[in-house]
């Protein structure tokens, strides 16, 4: 019954998500890093984005049933904390709760979201599916969803079983928060997979910005594996893989020839799962004894 209501309103989140691109695209026209993106190159990332956000509604339900069990099995008392408190100082009160329930749940999925992208980054069975997003050779602000339905599965259940089993938030409060904090980090991340040929080195440390996360997305090797964070440049600080662009500093996107994007949403959605199967195959066992792996035996 709440898969059918879900399902059921797909298609007046769709309108709203379409219409929010429309800005973004209008700035990649008008000032874009080097050559415009084309109508082609916003179709496919748009129908790969309905199709996962379709494919993946079950995999997000199922993590969602599960957090809850967890808990109940593992007999922990999650961290609970109330936003209304901050909402009783004076004047300012309402406006730092606002600010609250947009920062608190994005500093949260930060964190977690951080180790699930590195680690996406480097175990070989995740990256068959995280490629997809990486192997867009004109990123633009439809790239943000360029998601393949099975890494969306995975980041779901890593969120349940690591700061879904310690952090709680009421439930009067938690539909709020989630809806302020979603709205700021969708429009952030359109804005920073963005091709729009824009500078801002003051908040280069603060928020990702299209600079930064362009370098993420970089073909050139020194590139690889940095700024991995999805709002809060903080946790690639810490952990030491931010780097922050030089001036004029906008790299070509995509894997390169080795890896070229896939042209279907078949492809998209199919191609992935074929690549992670192989990688899962038992080594064959060539002359002499010496293993083959699936990709040199294929």
């Amino acid at each position: 019954m709440l898969l059918a209501s879900l399902k059921g309103s797909f298609p007046g989140v769709v309108y709203w998500l379409l219409l929010l691109l429309i800005p973004f695209m209008v700035a990649e026209q008008l000032r874009p890093v080097d050559q415009a993106p084309r109508l082609k190159d916003y179709w496919l990332n748009i129908l790969i984005s309905l199709s996962t956000a379709y494919l993946s509604l079950p995999l997000g339900m199922a993590a969602g049933l599960l957090s809850g069990k967890l808990r109940h099995l593992l007999g922990w008392n999650a961290f609970s904390f109330s936003f209304h408190r901050i909402g009783t100082f004076p004047v300012i009160g309402s406006g730092l709760e606002v600010l609250a329930m947009i920062l608190v749940p994005l500093f949260i999925h930060d964190c977690r979201f951080y180790w699930s992208h590195r680690i996406e980054h480097k175990v070989p069975f995740l990256w068959e599916f995280h490629k997809l997003h990486h192997s867009d050779e004109h990123m633009n602000t439809t790239t943000w969803a360029r998601d393949h339905f099975l890494q969306e599965g995975w980041r779901a259940f890593f969120s349940v079983f690591t700061l879904g089993v310690l952090v709680d938030l009421r439930m009067s409060e938690a539909g709020k928060a989630a809806l302020y904090s979603t709205m700021f980090l969708v429009g952030l991340s359109l804005f920073y997979h963005s091709a729009i040929r824009i500078q801002l080195p003051w908040l280069d440390r603060i928020l990702v910005t299209p600079q930064v996360h362009r370098i993420h997305h970089a073909i050139d090797p020194r590139h690889h594996n940095r700024n991995f964070a999805d709002a809060l440049p903080i946790f690639d600080i810490l952990f030491g893989t931010h780097e922050r662009p030089v001036r004029e500093e906008f790299p070509a996107t995509g894997l390169g020839p080795e890896s070229p994007a896939p042209r279907s949403l078949a492809k998209a959605q199919v191609g992935p799962v074929i690549e992670a199967a192989r990688l899962l195959r038992p080594a064959k066992i060539g002359k002499g004894g010496a293993s083959i792996s699936p990709a040199e035996f294929s």
